[in-house]
C-alpha cells in the first residue's frame, strides 16, 4: 500500500494516521500538524525519507511568479531541501491550473456572490495567477500585501502595481521565513492606522489561505463572503461562530478525510497515475475535468446573533427648497421663504450631510429579530444634486457611509434622488466601507402591488387566464424602476407602451421583453402622445422630471389608474383633481412590521415609509447585509427575493396613497362611478376622432 505523509505546517491539532481510497486505490495517510514549527517539520521529514512514497507539504507559500524572476519563499525550499530519496510536493501545479478555472465556475454558479463585488485579497501575491480572472468579475479589488509583509497600512488596486512591489521587495522577501508572528492581525483595530486599510475591511469578498485564515483576527467578516484555498471542520466552526455569511471552498474535501490541500490531492493524483515523474499541467487539466472536481459554496442564514439589534442606515434630502425652511434655523423665516428659496437652496447645497434621527422599533413577524434605523441628510434638493458635479456628491454621500459606520450602521440605503447621481449607487458603493442599496427592488415590487390593487379596485379591466385583458404604458420605461416593472407587467397584460426618450433604449428593452413573453404586443415610443394615453387602463410614471408635465391628463382613459413612482411627482395634484374618472396613486409607501418610533420627519404618517428606506431595513431584518441594489439596471432575481423577504418579515404596502394621503374605498368607488358614466361618451369622442 502507497504511503503519503502529509505535514500542514501552518495547523495544529489535524494529526492521523487513515488509509482512503482514492481513485480506486487504497492509500495510507499519516498526517501531522506542526504549528509553523519549522525544526519539527525538518525532523519529520528526515524520519519519513525513504519510509513513504510522497511527502505532501501544505500551509506554506508557492513561488511568486513575475514576469521576469521568480521569489521562492525560503521556509519551503529549505524544508524541501531536507529529503534526499522521497520526494516532496507542495501542490502548486494543481493549485496554479484549478485556482482560476474554479473562480470562474463561482462566477458562473452563483454570480450575485462575487460580480462587481469589492474582493479583498490578505495577500494578492499568493493569489496572483488568479487576478486577472477575477479582474473580469469583480467591481474592485484590494491587494494588501505591503500590510501581509511589512506591516505597511496601504493596498494596491491593480496587478500591475502590485508587480512592481514584489519586484522591488524580492531581495527582502527572499529571506523572510513563514512564521504565524510575521502574519499581521488584520484587527478592525488597524483601520485607524490609514485609509488602505479602511478600504480593505469595508470589502464583501475576502480570498485567504487556509494558513493565513486560521492565524488572524476574524470580526471583520461578519456577514461577508470568504473564499478560502481549503477548508476543514474545525475552521468552519470557528467562521460560523464570527458570523461569516458564506463560505467558498475552492477544493472539496477528501472523502472521511476532511482536512485535504492542495498538496494533498497532487500527491495522491501523483501516486495513483503510477507516474514518478512530476504531473504537467495538462495531465492535472484533465483530471479536473474528468473529475468533476468544483468549489464547495456553503451559505449560512444567520450572519449575527438573534437576539442582536442591527442597525441600519439612509440617507435623505429635501424634495423642494421649501422644504429646507423646516430647519430649525430657518423656520422664523418661512412666512417669507418664497422669494428666498433659491438663496437657501444654493448655500445649503455648500454644506456636507449630517445626522437627522433615528427609527426604532421595527420587528420582524418572521423572526422576532428588531432592528433601528439612522437617518442622515444631505441639504441638497433634486436640482442642486443633479447640477453638482458628481464627484461632489459621492465625497457627501461616501462621508457619510462612513460615519454609518462609526455610529454602528452594517448597511446604508439612498433616498430618492442621491440614489439617481452619476452612476446610481455603484461608485459610491465601490467607496463606502459598507454595503450600499438604492431601493429600488421594492421600490418597484410596490410599484407592482399598488398598481394590481388599485386596477382590481377600479374594476373596469377584465382578466382571463390570468392576463388583464387591456393596456398599459411606462412612462421612464428604460429606467431602472421603469424596466424592470415592464418585464413584470408585460407578462400579465395583453399590451404595453414603452415610452423613454432614447430610442435605442427603447429597442433593446423590447427586444429583452420579447423574449420574456412573445405573446404580449409591445408598442414603444420616444413621448406619450395623446392617441396613446388615451388607450391604456394602467399608466405607470418613473421619470426624473422634477415636477415637469409629462403628459396631458385630459387626454387619459376615463377609468384609468396612474401609478405616479416620481419624486418629486409627475402628475400635479391640481391635474389630478381634474379627472376624477382617473385614479392617481403615489407607490413607494410601504409599512414597517414593529411598533415604530419615529422622530424623523419624512412627511408620511405612522409606520409608513418611503420603499427605499422599507428596503433598507429588510435587508438588515434579513441579514442580507450586502449590495442589493445598484445601477440603473434591477435585476429579475432581486425584485422577486425582495418581494419574498418582504412578505415573510412583514413588510406591506401601507394603504394606497394619493397626492393628499391616504386613498379611501370611497374615493375609489367613487371614480369608478365617473368613470363608468364617462366611459361611453369617451367611445363616441374617439370614434369621431378617428373618423
Amino acid at each position: 500500500m502507497k504511503h503519503i505523509l502529509s505535514l500542514a505546517y501552518a495547523s495544529r491539532n489535524t494529526n492521523f494516521d487513515k488509509v482512503i481510497e482514492f481513485e480506486g486505490q487504497e492509500i495510507r495517510i499519516t498526517q501531522f500538524s506542526t504549528g509553523f514549527h519549522f525544526n519539527l517539520t525538518k525532523d519529520l521529514i528526515k524520519k519519513y525519507d525513504g519510509e513513504c512514497d510522497l511527502i505532501c507539504l501544505s500551509g506554506i507559500p508557492h513561488r511568486i511568479h513575475l514576469p521576469r524572476k521568480d521569489i521562492v519563499n525560503p521556509t519551503s525550499n529549505q524544508l524541501k531541501l531536507s529529503s534526499d530519496q522521497t520526494p516532496i510536493l507542495d501542490g502548486e501545479i494543481l493549485e496554479e491550473v484549478y485556482l482560476p478555472w474554479m473562480l470562474r465556475q463561482v462566477y458562473l454558479r452563483e454570480p450575485e456572490l462575487i460580480a462587481n463585488k469589492k474582493i479583498s485579497f490578505y495577500c494578492g501575491s499568493q493569489f496572483i495567477h488568479c487576478l486577472d480572472v477575477i479582474k473580469e468579475f469583480a467591481g474592485d479589488i484590494r491587494l494588501c500585501d505591503p500590510y501581509y509583509f511589512f506591516h505597511l497600512p496601504t493596498i494596491f488596486r491593480n496587478k500591475r502595481r502590485l508587480e512592481t512591489f514584489l519586484s522591488l521587495s524580492s531581495n527582502l522577501l527572499k529571506k523572510m521565513n513563514f512564521r504565524k508572528k510575521n502574519i499581521p492581525s488584520f484587527s478592525e483595530k488597524d483601520v485607524l492606522i490609514g485609509k488602505g486599510l479602511r478600504r480593505f475591511f469595508s470589502s464583501h469578498v475576502f480570498i485567504g489561505t487556509n494558513s493565513t485564515i486560521s492565524s488572524v483576527d476574524l470580526e471583520h467578516l461578519r456577514g461577508k463572503t470568504l473564499i478560502i484555498d481549503f477548508l476543514n471542520p474545525l475552521l468552519e466552526k470557528k467562521l460560523k461562530s464570527y458570523g461569516v455569511k458564506n463560505i467558498i471552498s475552492c477544493l472539496p474535501s477528501l472523502k472521511n478525510f476532511p482536512f485535504s490541500s492542495f498538496a494533498l490531492y497532487e500527491g495522491l493524483l501523483q501516486l495513483t497515475k503510477n507516474n514518478n515523474n512530476p504531473l504537467s499541467a495538462s495531465e492535472i487539466l484533465s483530471w479536473v475535468g474528468d473529475s468533476k472536481l468544483g468549489p464547495e459554496i456553503k451559505s449560512y442564514d444567520k450572519t449575527s446573533t438573534p437576539n442582536k439589534k442591527e442597525t441600519f442606515a439612509f440617507i435623505i434630502h429635501p424634495l423642494a427648497a421649501k422644504m429646507l425652511f423646516k430647519a430649525k434655523s430657518l423656520k422664523w423665516l418661512k412666512s417669507y421663504s418664497k422669494p428666498l428659496e433659491r438663496s437657501v437652496e444654493n448655500m445649503a447645497s455648500n454644506f456636507p450631510g449630517f445626522f437627522y434621527g433615528k427609527i426604532k422599533g421595527i420587528v420582524s413577524e418572521k423572526t422576532g429579530k428588531e432592528v433601528e434605523g439612522i437617518i442622515y441628510a444631505v441639504p441638497d434638493t433634486p436640482r442642486k444634486l443633479l447640477e453638482a458635479d458628481t464627484s461632489t456628491i459621492y465625497k457627501k454621500l461616501v462621508d457619510l457611509s462612513y460615519k454609518a459606520r462609526e455610529d454602528g450602521a452594517n448597511i446604508i440605503g439612498l433616498g430618492a434622488y442621491t440614489k439617481i447621481v452619476g452612476d446610481a449607487g455603484v461608485t459610491v458603493a465601490r467607496r463606502s466601507p459598507i454595503p450600499v442599496t438604492t431601493g429600488n427592488s421594492l421600490s418597484a415590487a410596490s410599484t407592482l402591488w399598488a398598481a394590481k390593487i388599485a386596477v382590481q379596485k377600479i374594476g373596469i379591466v377584465k382578466k382571463n387566464d390570468g392576463k388583464w385583458k387591456g393596456k398599459i404604458m411606462v412612462v421612464g420605461a428604460t429606467g431602472s424602476i421603469g424596466a424592470v416593472s415592464a418585464k413584470v407587467l408585460a407578462s400579465r397584460w395583453d399590451e404595453v407602451i414603452l415610452v423613454a426618450p432614447r430610442g435605442y433604449k427603447l429597442l433593446e428593452l423590447k427586444d429583452e421583453i420579447e423574449n420574456i413573453d412573445p405573446t404580449t404586443k409591445i408598442t414603444i415610443a420616444t413621448s406619450p402622445e395623446p392617441e396613446l394615453i388615451g388607450t391604456c387602463d394602467l399608466i405607470i410614471t418613473t421619470t426624473s422630471a422634477q415636477g415637469r408635465k409629462i403628459l396631458d391628463i385630459e387626454m387619459v382613459k376615463p377609468g384609468c389608474v396612474i401609478c405616479d413612482v416620481s419624486r418629486p411627482f409627475d402628475i400635479q395634484e391640481e391635474d389630478a383633481l381634474k379627472r376624477p374618472d382617473v385614479m392617481v396613486i403615489a407607490s413607494g409607501e410601504v409599512q414597517l412590521p414593529g411598533n415604530i418610533d419615529s422622530k424623523v420627519d419624512l412627511g408620511l404618517e405612522g409606520n409608513v415609509v418611503y420603499a427605499c428606506l422599507a428596503e433598507t431595513a429588510l435587508l438588515a431584518l434579513n441579514g442580507t447585509l450586502e449590495n442589493f441594489t445598484l445601477s440603473r439596471n434591477i435585476n429579475y432575481k432581486k425584485v422577486l427575493e425582495i418581494d419574498k423577504m418582504a412578505s415573510e418579515h412583514g413588510v406591506r404596502l401601507s394603504a394606497i396613497m394619493g397626492h393628499s394621503g391616504f386613498v379611501t374605498d370611497q374615493e375609489f368607488e367613487l371614480c369608478r362611478e365617473h368613470a363608468i358614466k364617462n366611459l361611453k361618451t369617451w367611445s363616441i369622442k374617439k370614434s369621431e376622432d378617428n373618423s
